[in-house]
């Protein structure tokens, strides 16, 4: 058993945190502001970005691991909106604003889990970080590679095919990921 070592700093992961979730909202509101004559829109996407934005300064700062999601989801919401709204057939950022909440999730978790006087093994972490890395990876070759095939061949069955899987396939490594880093045994059925 390795010995575990006092939690380490939870600032770092905490503003990056809050730096890629400003990022991830002004990807949405630049995206929305190119459709400059649909004001109302633009309205909604900064609020809602805002929102976001205010929802995982709050889970970082005051250690809520409950409050992560909804900031998420908010970031989320925010970006399809402008999307959808904005009217664009395929969106090229999609695969990196998806990374990016991706790690907004993870570094807000590290921030609200590294608070505090418990353990916190350097083996794990650098473990749990390598198949974030991977897991974003693998994003952003199947979000990129799915919408290369849909540019390619607009309204294509294929197409719709490969996302449809990587989508399943980021899913499933994702819940591998959570029973690998939890300790659990991955359930099988």
């Amino acid at each position: 058993m390795a010995t575990p070592r006092p939690a380490p700093r939870p600032l770092i992961p905490a503003l990056c945190a809050v730096a890629l979730a400003v990022v991830v909202a002004a990807a949405g509101v630049l995206h929305a502001d190119a459709d400059a004559e649909n004001g109302v829109l633009v309205a909604v996407v900064v609020a809602v970005g805002i929102a976001g934005l205010l929802a995982t300064v709050v889970a970082v700062a005051f250690a809520m691991p409950g409050v992560v999601g909804w900031a998420v989801a908010l970031l989320a919401a925010q970006y399809a909106s402008a999307v959808i709204g904005g009217g664009a057939s395929v969106d090229v950022l999609a695969p990196l604003v998806g990374i990016g909440l991706l790690l907004v999730a993870e570094l807000s978790h590290t921030a609200c889990e590294w608070r505090g006087p418990h353990a916190v093994d350097a083996s794990v972490e650098l473990r749990r970080w390598g198949r974030l890395t991977a897991a974003g990876a693998a994003g952003a070759l199947a979000g990129g590679g799915a919408l290369a095939l849909a540019a390619a061949v607009p309204g294509s069955v294929p197409g719709l095919l490969v996302g449809a899987a990587g989508v399943v396939g980021l899913v499933g490594l994702a819940t591998w990921l959570r029973h690998t880093t939890s300790g659990e045994a991955p359930h099988v059925a």
